[in-house]
């Protein structure tokens, strides 16, 4: 027998017009006939082969079910049991002898055909209980409406294994309406299934740790639809990730102006497998607009899935804001300012590096600093990279030697720089702050040789006014002193005394004169001014100090003699003084149309305190080897002392 209930409900019109009211309000009631439909399978029970007579009749449903078809049986049923899947058939007017089940039943869940057959309600006792209800309420919709049953539930095997099957079933029908059979598939999906829970719980711990990460993070896919988006961003935009799904990221969040050229690199990120860096202005919900460094990469898909845009992305904005001000402040810094890393690249010049050297910012950035150093001194000058780095603390403005700067030109001019080490993202940078003083050695060299002109001056008045002036008081008193010793006069004595004093003046004045003017204005005035020198040392100092002139060097041009003579003065005394030398080799010397004067002594060298800044004496001889236009050098001797070094241009003067 047929229940009533199924019969009338097979006859529900196919056209989706049943409503979940109406099936939730008939669960009860289509359980009922499921248990109904049990009951007929019981009463009627038998040990008859299962035929597949009727899976032939299922394929022509407008055939008669008393067609003869045993030819057809034996292929269907040669068909059926080579597909690797459970199929199952139950005709709803008949009895379980009609029923069928293919072989795969007991690969699958340990049963045989016979005992699954045997008992008529083994199906829905293997069902999972946590699948019970649901596959009740999907049957039952199935038999109300006349609906494909396809769903997918876990069965317990006989070993205890539970298995998941993806279950397809449908209710035929005959022409006139009424139900005929149930049959269906079931195919094994136990390892996707696993599968599935797998990539699901990967793509739960890939979801927690993106809303853990601060940068912002969106997965695109290739028309620019937002696929994914986290915590980060959500936060920072006021959107949350249901609001922005699949919807395009221009649309939510790129600044209208920006649009176009967005879509652009978009097609050529998409285009290119290489990582893509840019920024762009972000808008968000307040209206307000932040900007982002991003870096995008396509993920590659396959056959099954498509290839995404996955973009990681930092908020910049106060970042940029400072670098703006701080360009500001660039611009307007009254010195060029120039900043290297630790490459010795230039990495940032301001505007009055362009008017100093003559150099557009372009053509500096990503050189080398020692562009900007003449060729003679590069290697060894403190701009150098490696000078720059040795000492990585604030240098201020006109500390340390004397440098030059390098015009685009060609030409050399003097420069005055400070440097301050910058801590920064990509480490540490140098910025060194440059200053011309072109005028003010012009200033310096002025006033220099004022001075020294006027101490020529008065050194050539006193030995030749003064002195001839003195000489000339001498002679008359010593005329004096005569006549009155021959007269026996008494204040004879008090005249010798006169003439002493004269003589004593006048011997004064010679030596005011000498140290006014040191070198006699001859060309070998420099040489015997330094053997002079070196006679007086020893003298003095009760010292050995000897004078050095293979071969005559004659300079011509006194005032580069007299500052040649000031240098090696200055060396012998810091000798003496910070070194306590007993040994001091003064040397002048030639080669070609360079002249060479060395002071090398023989003690303890420099105080400590003057290896991180020149005193004043090193630096008045520096200063006067430039303005011989030549250069110095202060270097340790290997074992004691201190070598001075000043080579210099001979010129002769025309």
């Amino acid at each position: 027998m047929i229940p009533e209930f199924i019969t009338e409900a097979n006859r529900i019109p196919h056209d989706g017009s049943v409503t979940t009211e109406t099936l939730t309000a008939n669960l009860a009631e289509a359980e009922r006939a499921l248990k109904e439909l049990a009951d007929v399978f019981l009463q009627q029970q038998s040990l008859f082969s299962p035929s597949i007579l009727h899976l032939a009749e299922a394929a022509e449903l407008n055939s008669a079910p008393e067609a003869p078809g045993v030819n057809l049986e034996a292929k269907y049923r040669a068909l059926v049991e080579q597909i690797p899947a459970v199929v199952f058939m139950a005709y709803l007017d008949k009895g379980i002898g009609e029923a069928y089940v293919s072989p795969q039943i007991e690969a699958a869940l340990g049963f045989s055909q016979r005992e699954w057959l045997e008992d008529p309600v083994r199906w829905y006792q293997q069902i999972h209980p946590d699948d019970k209800t649901r596959w009740s309420t999907e049957a039952a919709e199935m038999f109300l409406s006349g609906k494909t049953l396809r769903s997918a539930y876990r069965v317990m095997a006989r070993d205890g294994r539970v298995l998941w099957f993806q279950c397809e079933a449908k209710m035929i029908r005959r022409e006139d309406g009424r139900p005929w059979f149930i049959h269906g598939v079931g195919v094994d999906v136990t390892e996707l299934k696993q599968a599935e829970e797998a990539l699901h719980q990967e793509s739960n711990l890939l979801s927690a740790i993106l809303d853990t990460v601060g940068a912002l993070v969106v997965v695109l896919d290739r028309e620019g639809r937002i696929i994914r988006f986290n915590r980060a961003c959500e936060q920072l935009t006021g959107y949350a990730f249901s609001a922005a799904q699949g919807r395009p990221l221009w649309d939510l969040f790129v600044v209208p102006e920006e649009v176009a050229d967005f879509k652009a690199l978009f097609q050529k990120i998409c285009n290119h497998a290489s990582r893509t860096e840019y920024e762009s202005s972000w808008l968000i919900r307040d209206g307000s607009s932040r900007t982002i460094a991003w870096s995008a990469a396509v993920l590659p898909g396959s056959k099954q899935t498509p290839a995404y845009v996955i973009a990681s992305g930092i908020d910049v904005t106060e970042q940029k804001r400072a670098q703006t001000k701080f360009r500001g402040l660039l611009e307007a810094a009254p010195d060029a300012v120039v900043v290297i890393n630790q490459k010795g690249k230039i990495v940032l010049v301001n505007a009055q590096v362009e008017k100093l050297f003559g150099y557009r910012r372009e053509e500096l950035l990503g050189q080398e600093i020692e562009k900007l150093v003449p060729e003679r001194l590069r290697g060894t000058h403190p701009g150098h990279r490696r000078n720059f780095f040795e000492e990585p603390r604030v240098r201020p403005m006109g500390a340390g030697l004397e440098l030059y700067g390098l015009h685009k030109d060609g030409s050399e001019f003097p420069v005055e720089i400070s440097l301050s080490p910058l801590e920064t993202e990509e480490g540490v940078l140098v910025s060194s702050a440059i200053r011309d003083i072109s005028e003010r050695k012009r200033l310096e060299k002025t006033i220099l040789q004022i001075s020294e002109r006027e101490q020529r001056r008065i050194g050539q008045d006193l030995h030749d006014g003064l002195g001839q002036h003195l000489t000339g008081i001498a002679f008359m008193s010593k005329v004096l002193e005569q006549r009155l010793s021959e007269n026996s006069i008494p204040e004879s004595s008090d005249a010798a005394k006169i003439v002493g004093l004269v003589n004593d003046a006048i011997r004064r004045t010679k030596e005011l004169s000498k140290g006014l003017l040191p070198v006699v204005s001859v060309a070998h005035g420099l040489m015997s001014a330094l053997r002079q020198r070196a006679g007086e040392v020893e003298d003095l100092f009760q010292i050995r100090c000897h004078f050095e002139c293979p071969e005559p060097v004659l300079i011509e041009d006194v005032n580069v003699a007299t500052h040649l003579y000031h240098i090696a003065q200055e060396a012998v005394n810091n000798g003496i003084r910070h070194g306590k030398s007993k040994n001091i080799v003064i040397s002048l010397a030639r080669k070609n149309a360079t002249g060479i004067l060395t002071i090398r002594d023989d003690g303890d060298g420099f105080p400590a305190k003057q290896t991180s800044q020149p005193g004043v004496g090193l630096s008045i001889m520096s200063y006067r080897a430039d303005l011989v236009g030549g250069s110095l050098k202060v270097l340790p001797n290997e074992v004691h002392g201190v070598t001075v070094t000043c080579t210099f241009p001979i010129r002769s003067v025309e």
